[in-house]
């Protein structure tokens, strides 16, 4: 039985099959276990645009179909709706996620908070799982004791596609909307964009829009006329 604080909306297509491995194996293995019963401890951190929001969503989204009498929650700790006291009932959940942990950092009241789920979840043998830019020891936390909890979890920093990678998911991703992305267009798009995945997708789905209202295939000169480059 999934359940959300404040009705927080997951992306449909944020799902295990959706995410591009890369050399991730580890990370995604260990996902699928807690959604098969494991309970675990797993804190992955990498720079914006890498995964790490996928990879919850993801699992919540697989952990509720597979463990319907379970409860899960997944929090995306920039929404500022969320306040420390809400972390108080999740102790009764079986898995919960933490989305983005520096959002909170700054507040003493929300390191108490996430110190005592900790707790309190380990206690009972449940899963959590927290998400960050950076490793916990180069948090700035002022609770030490938190901090060292955190650097207690399995830690997995998620690593980066290759550009080949890249251009095989643009491609790929281009297939699936009727599109025909060559590698010297999608070679071309990696050249002169920011090459972190949710832009790029964001582009690609704006080449989409436009192709359709113009009836043009993607070249490098409708790459340039789009984008303005």
């Amino acid at each position: 039985m999934q359940q959300l604080p404040l009705n927080i909306e997951l992306h449909s297509d944020a799902t295990f099959a959706n995410f591009v491995v890369g050399e991730n194996q580890l990370v995604l293995q260990r996902l699928e276990a807690i959604c098969d019963g494991d309970s675990d401890f797993l804190y992955i951190y990498s720079e914006k645009g890498h995964g790490r929001s996928h990879l919850l969503q993801a699992l919540t989204h697989a952990y509720s179909e597979r463990n319907p009498d379970k409860l899960i929650a997944y929090l995306p700790l920039e929404n500022n709706l969320l306040v420390p006291q809400m972390l108080d009932g999740l102790a009764t959940f079986d898995c919960v996620s933490l989305d983005g942990i520096e959002q909170v950092l700054s507040d003493k009241e929300w390191q108490t908070a996430v110190f005592n789920l900790y707790n309190q979840l380990k206690e009972q043998g449940k899963s959590l799982l927290i998400t960050g830019l950076d490793a916990p020891s180069q948090l700035d936390i002022e609770l030490q004791d938190l901090k060292s909890r955190l650097s207690a979890m399995f830690i997995y920093c998620i690593k980066p596609l290759t550009d080949d990678q890249k251009r095989t998911l643009l491609q790929k991703k281009a297939k699936e909307k009727g599109l025909e992305l060559s590698g010297e267009v999608a070679q071309y798009l990696l050249a002169r964009q920011q090459r972190d995945l949710p832009t790029l997708l964001g582009i690609l789905e704006k080449l989409d829009q436009a192709s359709l209202q113009a009836k043009r295939k993607l070249t490098i000169p409708f790459l340039k006329e789009v984008l303005d480059l």
